[in-house]
C-alpha cells in the first residue's frame, strides 16, 4: 500500500520463511522430543532463545509421561499373546491338554485386555502432551509476536486421529513437526 506523500510503501515489506522441526515419537517408550533448533545465521534473531524454547518445550513433554506408564508398554502385552496364541492351537488338538490350553486361552485373554488398555493409555498421553504442547505453543505466539515468529503444530499421520496413533513397535516416527514462521529479510 502507498503513501501517496511520501511515494515509499506504508510499512516494511517482509519475506518470511519456515522451518519443520519433526517430533519424534516412541510410543513403545512414551518418549516425545523435538529435534534441535537448527544454527542459521541469516535470521533475523537470537538463536539461543529458539534452542531454549525448544529444550523448553522438550523439557514440558517429558514432565507430562506419568511414572504409571511403564505398566502400559504395549510390547509385553503383544509378546505374551504371540506366544499364546502359538501354544493354543497345538494343545487342542489333544484332549488330555485340554486345561493347559484353557489356561494360556486365559492369559492371552488377560494379555488382550492390557493391550487394549496400552493402547488407551497411548491415547490418554499423546493427547496430554499435544494439549500441553499447544497452550505453550500459544504463549510462544503472543510472546514473539513483536519479533513476528509464529508457531504451528502440525499433525502428520493417523488416518484423521488426532490423537490415538499406531505402529508402536516403530521407534522414533515422526507424527508431528512443529512449523515456525519467520522472517528472513526486510525489503525496505
Amino acid at each position: 500500500m502507498l503513501n501517496s506523500d511520501l511515494a515509499k510503501p506504508e510499512v516494511d515489506l517482509t519475506v518470511c520463511e519456515y522451518t519443520d522441526i519433526p517430533m519424534h515419537v516412541s510410543l513403545a517408550t512414551y518418549e516425545y522430543a523435538f529435534d534441535p533448533w537448527t544454527n542459521d545465521s541469516r535470521y533475523l534473531y537470537s538463536h539461543e532463545n529458539m534452542h531454549k524454547e525448544i529444550h523448553e518445550l522438550n523439557v514440558l513433554m517429558r514432565s507430562k509421561v506419568p511414572w504409571p506408564s511403564v505398566f502400559f508398554i504395549s510390547a509385553f502385552s503383544y509378546a505374551i499373546m504371540l506366544i499364546c496364541a502359538m501354544v493354543i492351537f497345538p494343545l487342542y488338538r489333544y484332549e488330555e491338554y485340554s486345561s493347559l490350553a484353557f489356561t494360556f486361552s486365559c492369559i492371552f485373554l488377560v494379555a488382550f485386555i492390557h493391550y487394549m488398555m496400552c493402547i488407551i493409555c497411548r491415547y490418554l498421553i499423546t493427547k496430554n502432551i499435544i494439549l500441553s504442547v499447544e497452550s505453550k505453543i500459544k504463549e510462544l505466539n503472543k510472546k514473539y509476536k513483536h519479533e513476528q515468529i509464529y508457531f504451528k503444530l502440525i499433525n502428520f499421520r493417523g488416518l484423521g486421529f488426532r490423537y490415538l496413533k499406531f505402529l508402536p513397535i516403530f521407534k522414533k516416527n515422526i507424527y508431528f513437526t512443529l512449523r515456525v514462521v519467520y522472517v528472513y529479510c526486510k525489503i525496505i
